[in-house]
């Protein structure tokens, strides 16, 4: 077996070190060991011989006994410092440097997968598809060569949001942590960080990577006093969060320790992404982003975006073909997660627009579409959530309704409404994915109960208003749907609550087996059963969990929907989506509220805008909100133009404010849903600008993706 000597070089600005100790590991599963017994090393220099072992991914941890500044030589006595880098071994060509930029990265990225002892070293374990990710995200933060990542540190990243700036206060707080001067709380620097990051009540943080590691369970503790410990020291690492320009103190202040990385390219300038709604992953870990708009207009885009697990754009990104128009909240991937189905539901005037609603299906590996140019469009009428089962059959949300959602005006679309369903189209028999339905794979329930009143018992009906949104297999041959729900106060025939119906597959049919009605009166109707729910999810108990937009809430019902189990409603913002991790950990998309034109004649954005993370759903009062603030500067397209180009804001009648110059400073938008990937990064979907009431008819769709990195367990 060959062996590759490489060489690694210990570096800490504006100081150097003399004397630490070092141990590598290799981290891949089933060839997890140490390369080396702890070692010492002098200078800031040492090189090892490792194994072209299976394990090609590996992890340092570097322990600093002695430093010198200016002249003067300190040695660390107290708790441990140590210092982390991660690295590919068939991509090692120069040393590999070992700093507080390559530990934030690294412990941030492969966070899920990594345990820090007491004593510093750091253990990361997992699987080949877990180190592949991580490091693709590391590599966006910090290269193992030593240069900083060009994502995090340019648009839309860079000052566009916070996290660049973020980054380079993590290193400070690694700095100070090595130098510990007493601080304005009368303390030594690094125990008070130590005491400030998250940690259970009955232990506490022993050294900065343990601390910085439990920052992300939870990101919000002790935020703004983190952030004040740096205040008035001078800043190692520049560019950082308290030296962001045209900002203002308050402004500057972080809600949260997380570092996000935003992308907002298809990889062709033709083809911005606008209006992002979901995301899937196939077998290479390529995310499948759902696009709704063609930037800059209110109609239909002809194109996905596909990422690779880096967040880059792939080779074949974007999609076309296949029958794309107007994706929404409709994309799945088959169980072998070889083909990628997108829902079309189509926007804007009614030249844009499927008539009957349609599927479009891609070969993973190409970008190839296996769909007609009309797509799939057997039993289809405008199609939202979907998802396979495990026996391999695609459940569907067909809308129905052709009554125009924003942004497109009333009366645009003079098709006939189709009855709201759910459409199951099964397995092909072959087990081939990449096949479309045929009539008699395709099962369709279009009759439901439909509550039209408080004072009225459900009836047995097919309407087109019930505008089901979301289907989620419970893969025992049930599913879950979500319903939007209608109110009409001039036709009372078009009335439906909203509604949550479990559905099941008996025979060769499917039969609506339970049902429940929201009776949230709140609304701006002020109707009972209205509260326009959107995604729905089913937990570790089997209980269901829906959101609705009006409510601001998630509703927790039961496994047979006959009880109201709680509610999630702290640090809500009329959510549309909802995920849930494998340890439970609760993550909701927050569209926010909509502009007040009579409270807010100049049309700012409303907000606030982020993810409403909760880590113990029976506390639902302890649930957080994950923001991504600006770091000062305008948000631009990945064109280089603003996101809201020479848009100008109305200006309103007999309103003293002039128009302006539409600007926005909010890198996350209104977002749809999030998804997991497979090193446990949150993916969020940036679906419309911030300013939703202005953008309705004339430039609505969001700018891209954000990712918080290593916030969830891995999918």
């Amino acid at each position: 077996m060959s062996t590759k000597t490489v060489q690694f070089s210990v570096e800490v600005k504006n100081m150097t070190i003399t004397s630490g100790s070092f141990q590598i590991f290799g981290i891949v599963e089933n060839f997890i060991g140490a390369v080396n017994n702890k070692t010492s090393f002098e200078n800031n220099t040492f090189s090892v011989e490792i194994k072209n072992a299976e394990s090609e991914y590996y992890a340092v941890t570097v322990w600093v006994n002695e430093y010198i500044i200016q002249d003067t030589t300190y040695k660390i006595e107290g708790e441990p410092l140590s210092l982390l880098a991660t690295f590919y071994l068939p991509d090692i060509t120069a040393p590999v440097i070992v700093n507080p930029e390559s530990s934030i990265a690294s412990i941030y990225t492969f966070a899920r997968m990594a345990k820090v002892d007491d004593n510093g070293t750091v253990h990361i374990k997992g699987t080949e598809r877990n180190m592949k990710i991580a490091y693709g995200m590391k590599k966006n933060l910090y290269k193992t060569e030593g240069v900083i990542g060009d994502m995090i540190s340019t648009s839309p990243n860079g000052f566009e949001t916070n996290s660049y700036p973020m980054f380079n206060s993590l290193c400070n707080l690694y700095y100070y942590s090595l130098t510990n001067p007493i601080i304005s709380t009368g303390k030594h620097f690094y125990r008070q960080f130590l005491d400030f990051a998250w940690h259970k009540p009955s232990e506490s943080n022993k050294n900065f990577l343990q601390a910085v590691r439990n920052l992300l369970h939870d990101p919000c503790n002790n935020a703004g006093n983190i952030y004040k410990m740096l205040i008035g020291l001078k800043e190692i690492y520049p560019d950082s969060l308290v030296s962001m320009k045209n900002m203002t103190h308050d402004q500057k202040i972080p809600n949260n320790w997380t570092l996000t990385l935003k992308s907002n390219s298809s990889g062709a300038k033709n083809f911005i992404p606008s209006g992002a709604a979901f995301v899937v992953f196939d077998a290479d870990d390529n995310a499948w982003i759902a696009n709704n708009f063609r930037a800059g207009s209110p109609d239909s885009g002809t194109h996905c975006p596909v990422y690779k697990y880096d967040a880059t754009p792939a080779d074949f990104s974007p999609v076309q073909g296949g029958g794309l128009l107007g994706v929404a909240f409709g994309a799945a991937v088959s169980p072998d997660k070889k083909y990628i189905s997108f829902g079309n539901f189509g926007w804007g005037s009614e030249y844009n627009n499927p008539q009957e609603g349609s599927i479009s299906r891609f070969y993973y590996k190409d970008g190839k579409p296996v769909s007609p140019s009309n797509g799939f469009t057997l039993g289809l009428s405008r199609v939202q959530g979907m998802e396979y089962d495990n026996q391999g059959n695609l459940w569907m949300a067909s809308v129905g309704c052709q009554e125009p959602f924003a942004p497109a005006n009333p009366g645009v679309y003079p098709f006939e409404s189709e009855p709201s369903a759910v459409v199951v189209y099964l397995k092909p028999e072959d087990g081939d994915f990449g096949k479309g339905p045929t009539e008699g794979s395709t099962l369709i329930c279009h009759e439901f109960p439909v509550k039209r009143s408080p004072d009225l018992p459900p009836l047995p009906l097919q309407t087109p208003y019930l505008k089901i949104f979301d289907v989620i297999p419970d893969h025992k041959g049930n599913a879950y749907v979500s319903c939007i729900g209608n109110y009409d106060k001039d036709v009372p025939e078009n009335c439906a609550f909203s509604a949550v119906y479990k559905v099941a597959i008996q025979g060769n049919q499917l039969v609506v087996t339970n049902s429940w009605f929201s009776n949230y009166s709140e609304s701006a109707n002020k109707q009972e059963g209205y509260e326009s729910l959107r995604q729905i999810a089913i937990n570790g108990n089997g209980d269901v969990v829906v959101v609705g937009v009006s409510s601001s809430r998630a509703t927790v019902l039961s496994k047979d929907l006959s009880t109201v189990l709680g509610y999630y409603d702290v640090n809500t913002y009329a959510p549309w989506g909802v995920k849930i991790d494998k340890n439970e950990t609760v993550f909701l998309a927050n569209f926010g509220h909509e502009t007040d034109f009579k409270n807010n004649p100049t049309l700012d954005m409303q907000g606030p805008f982020g993810v409403t993370m909760l880590r113990n759903p029976s506390k639902p009062e302890t649930a957080m909100l994950l923001t991504v603030p600006t770091g000062g500067s305008e948000v631009t397209l990945a064109n280089g133009y603003p996101l809201y180009g020479t848009q100008r804001k109305p200006k309103l009648h007999e309103s003293k404010h002039e128009e302006l110059q539409m600007k926005c400073y909010q890198p996350i938008m209104r977002l749809t849903s999030t998804n997991i990937d497979g090193a446990g990064n949150l993916w969020c979907m940036n679906n419309w600008k911030p300013s939703a009431l202005v953008d309705v008819f004339d430039n609505p769709g969001g700018d891209g993706v954000v990712i918080f990195l290593g916030i969830a367990e891995p999918e």
